[in-house]
């Protein structure tokens, strides 16, 4: 009989541990989706999101506006909190290649008149944007600091997995998250000669000629090389 109720309690634990792991998953996804929005998200707008039940949506978004991960607004939309947002900022005050690359990005958005991304990897296939001196052109590439992107084709993938060329950098057209533009990216490598980042250029595939790309691939290589070099 002890037995039996050694083993169920083993399953009890175990079931409880997989409800706090699913609970967490839910909350963390939940966050994620509100985070990246541009304009907030209402409380079904986060449902639809994460095709989670209103319910389970509601109580989780409760939790996370008490503990001022989000707040949400008049218009019942729901945004970025005070805590996160200050996590956020602790983080890249932290993180010098944040710091360094603000003049790379500049200078290269000036000298080719589109915007400069600077981005990390975040997961398999993955790179978040860090940091982006946007274009002066009323026709730009959309903001995308702060946001998770899928690299599959990308030129920053590319960068990012050195699968550049022998003049250190990568082009992509028309790829699945970048349809219309066109892109040009080059690793940024640390005193290992491990890539820590890339620095990119996106901009209308129309205005971006191949001869373009070329010549601002060897633009960013020489910015990418001389921030590596402030990294040793």
């Amino acid at each position: 009989m002890e037995q039996i109720k050694d083993s169920l309690s083993g399953v009890s634990t175990l079931d409880d541990e997989q409800k706090t792991r699913n609970s967490v998953d839910k909350a963390l996804d939940i966050l994620r989706i509100v985070a990246e929005s541009d304009e907030g998200l209402t409380l079904s707008d986060v449902a639809r999101s994460t095709t989670l039940p209103v319910t389970t949506v509601a109580r989780h978004l409760k939790t996370l506006e008490r503990a001022e991960f989000l707040f949400r607004g008049d218009s019942a939309t729901y945004r970025p909190g005070r805590v996160l947002v200050q996590l956020g900022a602790q983080t890249l005050s932290r993180y010098s290649l944040y710091e360094l690359a603000e003049k790379h990005l500049k200078a290269i958005s000036e000298y080719t008149g589109e915007t400069a991304y600077l981005a990390v990897i975040s997961g398999k296939r993955e790179a978040v944007y860090l940091r982006q001196v946007e274009s002066s052109r009323a026709i730009r590439h959309a903001s995308w600091a702060g946001k998770t992107i899928d690299t599959t084709g990308t030129a920053i993938g590319a960068a990012l997995e050195n699968d550049v060329g022998p003049r250190g950098f990568a082009c992509s057209r028309a790829t699945r998250v970048e349809p219309d533009a066109a892109a040009v990216a080059a690793p940024i490598m640390n005193s290992s000669g491990e890539i820590v980042a890339a620095i990119s250029v996106i901009g209308p595939s129309f205005r971006l000629s191949e001869q373009d790309l070329q010549t601002y691939g060897v633009f960013i290589r020489k910015h990418v090389v001389e921030l590596s070099k402030q990294l040793i």
